[in-house]
């Protein structure tokens, strides 16, 4: 069973996150730039894992060879998995005040109303007589 490598990658991947964001607030990187970036990254990311997992379902299922025995589909699908679950994580954080305007806002509860006190005796309220 392969070791996978994601204290490593996840290590990389948040210090890197870290550094174009700090550098993106500070004025030095655009922030257009900085989501470019982090969303090629996604995009690559998410393509590898792709690729490797169709490569690991033609050779499991197929028993056809494109890649050396050497080369690990498997191991790769799960290194580009770690990385793209990482970004989307923070793609996704991008993206909460987008989605805040779906969820039911708390409603403020309406002031009571003051409560009117009669003032002096209370007069009865007599009908108006019908007249015929």
């Amino acid at each position: 069973m392969a070791t996978y490598n994601f204290l490593p990658i996840a290590a990389a991947t948040v210090a890197l996150y870290t550094i174009s964001w700090l550098l993106a607030r500070t004025g030095r990187l655009q922030v257009a730039l900085h989501r470019k970036i982090w969303n090629a990254v996604l995009l690559v990311s998410f393509v590898g894992m792709i690729v490797f997992s169709l490569l690991n379902v033609i050779l499991s299922d197929h028993g056809i060879r494109i890649l050396p025995r050497e080369i690990d589909v498997g191991f790769w699908h799960v290194e580009f998995g770690i990385a793209c679950v990482l970004v989307a994580m923070f793609h996704a954080l991008w993206h909460i005040p987008y989605f805040q305007q779906y969820l039911p806002k708390e409603k403020e509860k309406p002031k009571a109303a003051p409560v009117s006190q009669p003032v002096g005796p209370v007069q009865p309220v007599v009908p108006a007589e019908k007249k015929a």
